[in-house]
């Protein structure tokens, strides 16, 4: 059996412990695994030469500490409208004798191989993606680690915005998920988080951030400080979603970034101080934390045990604190979002809370 895996998309954290899993999971079989660099660019080009590297147990001893990707990524979409190069992929793919590919990546990766696979390129997807947005798996690499980034981050932003009584923005990942906001904000105890899945009016943010103020400046100077986690991806109503200019990636996403520089602007009016960080590529770039070690090796020795039991055209996934396999097919659902009424209508939450301690559930 020899195994192609591959990384696509943008990197994670997670994304080396993963290959190192697929390595020792297929030494317990004497499987051969080899690397394909760039992601899916490796099998469309028609010299693949310097994209194939081989893998051994003693070349990815120390894969599980390293952040990034070892193998390299790309956006590169094989089976995109403008132009479909499938026959590519099946020739590189017999010339290189691959029975089999193991692609590592988000909903964008997988969707690519979900696609190949129903064209007979044999497929299995590990999920990769900090935004943890991917339909069919509670969990996907890179999300923990990301988490840590921006909870330590808004811990060392808040000493400085306290300094100077500051009203901090503080800008994540997130297109069309909010989770890395909603649950780093939530652990860096922000006082306004903003997400995709609920859009404001500036005037509304304005008064809420006016209505915290004011009862700090009753608590003293000490609490006259205020941090506002948003991701990239908010909607704010009355706005343009996107720039006209945003450049289109292989999969047709714009590219985001600033919408936190853009709110302080329009609110540096309203308040004394207003400061501004985007957080971007750090929240990639990290050493993998001890979950996404842990996850990565167990997600790689599963899609071996996957390939073993031939389950091909499925993409490993937590369900329930398990490992399980699903349908490629399930990453074209609709991608997991938060439920807003269940986090925002918080009197309806406090009436639940209250049956349960009543005992009326």
């Amino acid at each position: 059996m020899r195994i192609g895996v591959l990384t696509g998309g943008g990197d994670a954290p997670g994304l080396n412990p993963a290959i190192a899993g697929v390595v020792e999971g297929a030494s317990r079989y004497g499987y051969e695994v080899v690397g394909l660099k760039r992601g899916w660019e490796a099998l469309v080009v028609k010299d693949t030469g310097e994209y194939v590297v081989q893998l051994g147990p003693e070349i990815i001893r120390e894969y599980s500490r390293l952040g990034g990707s070892r193998l390299h990524c790309s956006r590169t979409n094989p089976v995109s409208e403008g132009g479909d190069r499938t026959e590519q992929v099946i020739e590189n793919v017999k010339k290189l004798g691959l029975d089999v590919i193991i692609a590592i990546g988000g909903d964008d990766t997988l969707g690519a191989g979900a696609a190949l696979n129903e064209r007979g390129v044999p497929v299995i997807g590990i999920p990769k993606t900090i935004d943890r947005d991917l339909a069919g798996t509670e969990y996907s690499l890179g999300y923990d680690t990301a988490l840590n980034v921006i909870c330590n981050s808004a811990e060392q932003i808040s000493h400085s915005a306290r300094s100077h009584q500051t009203v901090f923005f503080l800008e994540v990942m997130g297109r069309h998920a909010g989770w890395l906001a909603l649950r780093g904000g939530e652990a860096a105890f922000a006082d306004v988080i903003l997400i995709p899945e609920y859009s404001f009016k500036i005037s509304k943010l304005i008064s809420v951030i006016g209505e915290k103020l004011g009862k700090s400046r009753e608590m003293g100077l000490e609490h006259m400080y205020k941090l506002i986690v948003v991701a990239e991806g908010v909607h704010i109503e009355g706005e343009e979603e996107v720039r006209k200019d945003a450049k289109l990636d292989e999969f047709g996403h714009y590219s985001l970034g600033g919408v936190g520089n853009y709110l302080k602007s329009l609110l540096e009016h309203n308040f004394d101080h207003t400061r501004y960080m985007a957080l971007a590529y750090l929240q990639r770039g990290a050493s993998p934390s001890q979950k996404d070690r842990q996850m990565g090796r167990r997600f790689g020795n599963n899609a071996v045990d996957m390939i073993k039991d031939g389950h091909i055209g499925y993409m490993v996934a937590l369900q329930k604190s398990r490992l399980v396999s699903v349908p490629l097919e399930e990453i074209k659902k609709s991608p997991s979002l938060i439920d807003v009424d269940k986090y925002y209508d918080r009197d309806n939450l406090n009436v639940k809370i209250e049956r349960i301690r009543s005992g009326n559930k």
